[in-house]
Parts: C-alpha cells; structure tokens; sequence
C-alpha cells in the first residue's frame, strides 16, 4: 500500500511538470483544465481500485502472473502481442522494482492520463470555436467523462491502448513534427490490440487517399507508404490473433458470433447474437440505459449514454452533418472511420454490457471529435457569413455616402 502511495505521489508530481510544460508549449492549453484533470483522473483511478478489491479484474491475474513467475521466465519471455505485452510492460517494475498491486495500478493510471493529455492536444488544435451543452464547455465535458477515466486507470489494455490512440492522433495532426510519437503510438496500439492497429491504418490511409485539405501532398504520400508497409506486416498477425486464415475471410467473414454468445453468459451479459447489425451497434455504443443498466456503475454509464445520443443527433439528424463525413478533413475522416469500424468489429462481440462500456471509451473519443469537428465547422460558417454581410453592409454605408457628398 505504501508503495502505491509513493508511486501515486511521484506519478502527480509528473504529471503537474507535463501540464505546466504543455502550457508552455501550447498557449491556446485551458491551464485549469489540465490541472482538474489530473486530480478527477486520481479520484475515478481510487474508485477503480475500490471497484476491483470487490469485483473480479484482469488486472489482478495479470500482477500475479507476473509477480509469481512460477515458470521462472525472462523479461524476454513476456514479450508479445495482447496479454502478453500488458505483462510484458509491467515486468521489470513488479521484478526487478518490487512494485505491488497497487504501485502498478498507479503507474497504469499515469499511462491513461497520459493519453487524456495527448487527446486534448489534439481537441485543442484543431476545434477553433467554444461549443456548449446546457451551459457546460463541451470540450471540458467530454474530457470528464467518468467512463473514460474509470477504464483507462488500471494495470490492463485499456490504459495503453487509450496512451496509444491519444498518441496516435496527437501524431497525425502535424504529422511533420510527429513522425517519432506516430511510430511509439503505432507500435504501442499494435502491441495492446493488433486488429485495433490494422483499422486505425486502414481508416487513416482512406482519410489521406481521399482528403484534398489538411496534408501536403509529399507527406500524405511519405505516411501511405509507413501504412503500408506496416499494414503488409501486421495484417498476417491480426488473422492469426484471431484464429482464421485469409480464406475464411471471403468465404465466412469473421465470424464473432460465438464469441459474443459467451460473453452474453456474463451476468451483465445481453445475447446479441440474434440482434441485427446496426441494433448491435446501437447496443454497443449507446447501452445500457437505465432500464437494462447492470448495478451502480452501469447508472452512470447510462447517463452518458444519453449524453452520446443527444450529441450523435446533433450531427445525424442534420443533412449537413452527413455531408460533413463526406468532405470533413483528413483528420475527421480518420476520426470517423476509425471509430466506425472498430465500433462494428467489437459490437459483434460485446454480448456483455459489461465488456461494451469498458471497450467503446478507447473509440467514443474519436466520435466526439468528429461532432464537435461539425459543429465547429458549422460555427465558422456562420462567422463567415457575418463576416461577409458586415463587409457588405460596410460597402453599402460608403457608396450612400459617396453619392450624398457627390449631390
């Protein structure tokens, strides 16, 4: 316990020198934001490890795997894609630095807060305008989303995977200056979930083929040629991760069914094997709510459900909001197709609601940026328009003017 006091302590200490350091970096970073965050991340990190000291977690299979070592292996030995890259990372600090559960549980929570900063990097760049919900900074809202937290605060994939994608994205927005982060973020996504890496590279490479704005041409060309070239090596991985060859990919599809019906045993479980496609989709991303919400948490889940849904109307119920997926940038598109098609892929498969709200948060992010991209994008319209009618007005003004002092 003291130990994960001490690792806690040092972790803060961190993480106030990044915030300060992104302040500098970054004049347009909210200082105060950043700061809150790092105190609300500790608190959902504590109410995980309050969740777990009574519930059941991987995360505490993977520390006594690793403390154990009943095999005797090397650090080496660890080494691998999945599970296996999660022990692998907290190896040498169980082994070699003695940390306990809970001083592993804190340093995970770092990584996971890491990942918020580099996903606010990213808001912040490219979101121009302030938009609000009910009266609260969407941004902000978004960012205090307490699922996000709560999942990516633990020794597990979600923290490193959240790392990763927050990296990822923070690389493509300036791809020039990035190139580094792109491949740490590329490498750490691919090793946490290789089928995650292999759609992020997909969506990624569509958003740059068929994006006009955002990216010169030499360096859209410079990051297809990385996607490819990546892609031709993992994709063979990905298949055999999930246990089918190439031909059974045009011939069966992927076939999740009879994973999601035994994950549907769970006691949170809902059998969604029988759902259609796009209701697959609505449950893994907009369930549970209130009536199907399995215990507290699952309350509170809800309420950001309805959250999500009021703001996906802000964007599908527009005819412009379509439009907008269509010509949004190349960082709106990557967005997007990222997060659909992760979002198919782990619907077919997250029978159990419990599974659903822990996996989407790694996507849900990207979704929100893609709204509030559109909203954005709507606003400068606006401005645009004012602009222009302002000029016009101005212009009228001058000429009533000229012809008075010509008569």
């Amino acid at each position: 316990m003291l130990g994960g006091l001490l690792v806690l302590v040092i972790t803060s200490i961190i993480s106030f020198l990044i915030v300060d350091d992104v302040k500098r970096r970054y004049p347009f970073a909210n200082y105060r934001l950043l700061r809150n965050l790092i105190g609300y991340h500790l608190l959902l990190s504590l109410a995980y490890y309050g969740y777990v000291l009574f519930n059941p977690s991987d995360s505490k299979f993977y520390y006594v795997k690793v403390f154990s070592n009943y095999r005797g292996d090397r650090w080496s030995d660890f080494y691998g894609t999945s599970t296996q890259f999660v022990e692998f990372i907290g190896f040498p600090f169980i082994q070699y630095l003695g940390f306990s559960y809970e001083a592993i549980m804190a340093l995970f929570s770092f990584f996971g807060f890491l990942g918020f900063i580099y996903f606010y990097i990213f808001f912040s760049e490219q979101i121009k305008f302030k938009h609000t919900f009910m009266g609260i900074d969407l941004v902000t809202l978004i960012f205090f989303l307490p699922n996000l937290h709560f999942w990516s605060a633990s020794f597990g994939k979600g923290a490193l995977i959240f790392l990763g994608l927050g990296l990822f994205f923070y690389g493509i927005g300036n791809i020039r200056s990035r190139i580094v982060a792109l491949v740490i973020a590329g490498l750490i996504v691919y090793h946490v979930r290789p089928h995650v890496m292999l759609v992020v590279l997909v969506s990624t490479a569509i958003g740059f083929v068929f994006s006009t704005k955002g990216v010169s041409v030499p360096w859209r060309i410079v990051f297809l040629i990385g996607a490819s070239a990546a892609f031709f090596f993992i994709y063979r991985d990905v298949l055999t991760m999930v246990g089918i060859d190439e031909e059974q990919i045009v011939t069966q599809g992927l076939g999740m069914s009879h994973r999601a019906s035994e994950l549907s045993k769970a006691t949170s479980g809902v059998d969604i094997t029988q759902y259609s496609l796009p209701f697959q989709l609505f449950t893994f991303l907009y369930r549970p709510l209130f009536i199907d919400a399995p215990g507290a948490l699952g309350i509170i889940v809800s309420f950001e459900n309805v959250l999500y849904l009021l703001l996906t109307l802000q964007l599908l119920a527009n005819p412009r909001g379509w439009k907008f997926l269509v010509t949004g940038g190349v960082l709106v598109k990557s967005a997007f197709l990222s997060f659909f098609t992760v979002s198919i892929a782990l619907a077919q498969i997250s029978g159990n609601l419990g599974l659903a709200m822990r996996q989407k948060s790694q996507v849900m992010i990207l979704f929100m940026f893609v709204i509030i991209s559109f909203l954005d994008e709507q606003k400068l319209s606006q401005y645009k328009l004012f602009q222009r009618r302002k000029k016009l007005k101005e212009r009228m003004q001058k000429l009533a003017e000229s012809k008075t002092g010509s008569s």
